[in-house]
């Protein structure tokens, strides 16, 4: 199931940006994560890389990492979040999405009584997101160019070709408007605060407290928006538009 199961035994790339002692620290502690990761100790392995994620390090080689050590402990809301963060950093990562994938639907196997519309993201969610960022962004630069230089070709052609030259400009354009959009909307959805949840199961409480009463329960890997804030209680929304409150413990952030 676990594709690219060789783990990076290099540096991390990014540690080549601190200095002095905190380099070494970091250094060391990557070097223990992969060293536990290979002789087996996966909770020796995912100590080590969360050390890494505390002090800051943003890199996919980590991310993936602690998303198959995760995985291999049987800890998928974990393994989720990790591939998901992977992603975020290289969305292009064919080997932590087919791993994301496939923790989802191992996830999804151990649900008896599944919520409808809880796992499906908004309509709006994913037409954004149907493409990665940067090929939409060359989509909407390749159409716009391609938009400009069918009308500047309208100028110098003969009479009976600035028809078809205009109707293919039109299309460009609108397609570039479209492109536009979808870059529009892909910058909204960066600004909305969303989190997995980690646990196998959880009760999701009517307040920040655990003496509320429970009001739907969900399982590890849902993906959740976050809404507001309380002490150690965060208050989030499911895709189907059910909200309440979980730990903030319960949820890793994305």
């Amino acid at each position: 199931m676990i594709r690219r199961t060789g783990i990076g035994l290099l540096a991390l790339g990014l540690l080549l940006s601190a200095r002095g002692a905190r380099a070494d620290l970091l250094d060391e502690a990557w070097k223990r994560g992969n060293d536990a990761y290979l002789h087996g100790d996966l909770a020796g392995a995912i100590a080590a890389y969360e050390q890494l994620d505390r002090q800051n390090v943003a890199s996919r080689d980590l991310y993936y990492n602690l998303g198959v050590a995760h995985f291999r402990q049987g800890s998928l809301g974990r393994a989720i979040w990790s591939f998901e963060r992977a992603l975020e950093i290289d969305a292009d990562d064919e080997d932590a999405r087919f791993n994301l994938a496939q923790a989802r639907k191992l996830a999804e196997r151990r649900v008896l009584d599944k919520m409808e519309s809880a796992e499906r993201e908004p309509l709006w969610i994913r037409v954004v997101t149907f493409f990665t960022a940067s090929t939409e962004t060359w989509i909407f630069v390749g159409l716009y160019l391609g938009c400009f230089v069918l009308l500047f070709l309208r100028r110098r052609a003969a009479d009976d070709s600035r028809a078809a030259l205009t109707a293919g400009a039109a299309i460009l354009g609108t397609g570039a408007l479209l492109a536009g959009v979808l870059l529009l909307g892909r910058m909204n959805l960066d600004r909305i605060p969303f989190a997995v949840v980690l646990p196998d199961m959880v009760a999701v409480k009517e307040g920040a407290d655990t003496s509320y009463h429970t009001s739907f329960e969900v399982h590890a890997g849902l993906r959740v928006r976050l809404l507001d804030r309380d002490q150690d209680w965060v208050r989030v929304r499911l895709a189907n538009g059910l909200e309440g409150w979980l730990r903030a413990e319960d949820v890793g952030r994305l």
